[in-house]
Order: structure tokens, then sequence, then C-alpha cells
């Protein structure tokens, strides 16, 4: 049987650096086209804004993030794998790099499915009918201490698995540049959880930005409601960028910087 490889050497810093640039052109692209296209409404038909409407979960930019979501995690499943393949990889490693993949598949998979979203639904149905018995129990409680969305009482699990992948990063990554992406990735993601914590409140709240922001400068609601939600979507899709950056310059670490891919081929028929 005759055989031949090949081998395909990769230096995953630069494609780091090269996904990074692409994928933040491609975010700034979006937001481009939701002011052109849906927000100054240079074409008029609906159906048209309603694609570019960065603000919308069925639009172009839902559908980016959904998918660069995915991308990441199943780069953390590859980061997985090799620390369970890779001669030297600890058992915070093998630990680590699973959470982090099953976390950005839920993320992914959230994005998509809503899932969040339709928690927090759910849960203020049943706080309605409970208070509609005149039983007002725990869960009623604690959603009366989030004065935004329903599903922003999971604050405190999102917060708790950001704290252990920073750790987890900063014990893998060390002092660096990529430990700065990290932490720049959460502040991203940080300041767009706050824009939607704001976007959430009751106009009338003591802390409602928007509501400031609408009668001091006298801004029409639709105005300040869809800037803020483009911004808000903006930092969650550079804060993932980020991340898939990072993630694809430590598949290199395993090997010293770069990556080497071995393509095999046989042919049967050649051999006879």
């Amino acid at each position: 049987m005759a055989s031949e490889s090949r081998q395909l050497v990769l230096n995953t810093d630069r494609l780091s650096w090269h996904v990074l640039v692409f994928l933040v052109a491609i975010e700034l692209l979006l937001v481009l086209l939701d002011i052109v296209i849906n927000y100054a409404e240079v074409i008029e038909y609906r159906s048209i804004h309603r694609i570019f409407n960065i603000a919308r979960e069925d639009g172009l930019a839902g559908w980016f993030m959904t998918s660069q979501t995915l991308v990441a995690a199943l780069v953390l499943w590859l980061l997985y794998w090799l620390s369970c393949t890779v001669d030297g990889a600890t058992a915070l490693q093998r630990r680590g790099w699973l959470v982090l993949a099953l976390f950005f598949s839920y993320m992914s998979a959230d994005d998509g499915a809503l899932i969040h979203e339709r928690l927090g639904t759910m849960f203020e149905e049943i706080v309605a009918e409970s208070g509609n018995g005149g039983d007002v129990g725990i869960l009623s409680q604690w959603l009366e201490m989030f004065p935004s969305y329903e599903w922003q009482f999971l604050l405190p699990f999102f917060a708790a698995v950001g704290l252990y992948m920073l750790y987890f990063l900063w014990r893998v990554l060390g002092v660096g540049r990529p430990l700065l992406m990290v932490i720049a990735a959460f502040s991203c993601l940080a300041v767009a959880v706050v824009l939607d914590f704001i976007e959430g409140m009751p106009k009338e709240h003591a802390l409602n930005l928007y509501s400031w922001l609408k009668e001091a400068y006298m801004l029409e609601d639709y105005t300040v409601d869809h800037f803020a939600k483009s911004l808000e979507e903006f930092l969650e899709m550079v804060g993932i960028s980020l991340f898939l950056a990072v993630f694809v310059a430590q598949v290199g670490r395993v090997h010293d910087d770069s990556t080497t891919l071995q393509l095999a081929s046989s042919d049967s028929l050649g051999s006879a």
C-alpha cells in the first residue's frame, strides 16, 4: 500500500492575531450596517431592516455571535483533548479546559435558543401565579433584589464561573499579553451586562441612566434604546473574539507556539 504524508505547521500566535482582527472588523461592519440600513433606513423594506438590526436576536449579528461562541467552544474542546493526551498536563489544566468547554458550549446554545431569557420569563410567571394565590415565596423575594430583567437573578452563577475562569486562565497563561486580553474580554462582557441591567430597569427607577439621557438631551426613546443595545451587543461580540484569540494561541503553546498537523493519505490502487 502506497502512502504519503504532508505536514502543515501553523503559527498559532500569528493566527490568533489574524483571527482577532478579522472578527473585530466584521463586528464593526455589523454596527455600520445596522446604522446605515436599519436605523437610517437607506433601504425602505422592514424585512431587510430586521436582518441587519443588531438589537434583534434573529438578525445577522445574532447568528454571528452564536457562531463565534460555538467556534470558541470547539477550540476549548480541542484544548481539553490536548490536555488529556499531551504529557505533562496537570489535573488543574484538564479540569479547567473541561469547565470552559462546557460553559462556552452552553453560551453558544444560550445565544441561539435564548435560554436564560426564557428561564427568566418562566420564573416571572411562577412568581405571578404564586402572588395571585397569596403565597409569595423565597423565589419572589430573590427576584425582587434585581430591579431589572428576571433572568439576572442568575448573575451570581455567571459571576462564580467568571471568577473561576479568571483564576484558571491566570494560572495557565501567567502574567502577560494573553492575560491582559482575558481581562479586556471580561471587561467588555461586564460593561455589556451593566448596560443590559440598565435597559431592563423601570423607566422611573433612579438608576435608569437611559431615562436621564432622554430627558437631559431630549433624545427619542428609540434612539437611546437602540444604540445602547447596539453598544451592548458589540461589546459582547468583542469579548468573545478576545477569548477566542487567546484560546487559539494557547493551542500552539502546547507545542512551542506552533502546531504541526500531519495529513496522511493512502492509495491502495496505486500499490496494486
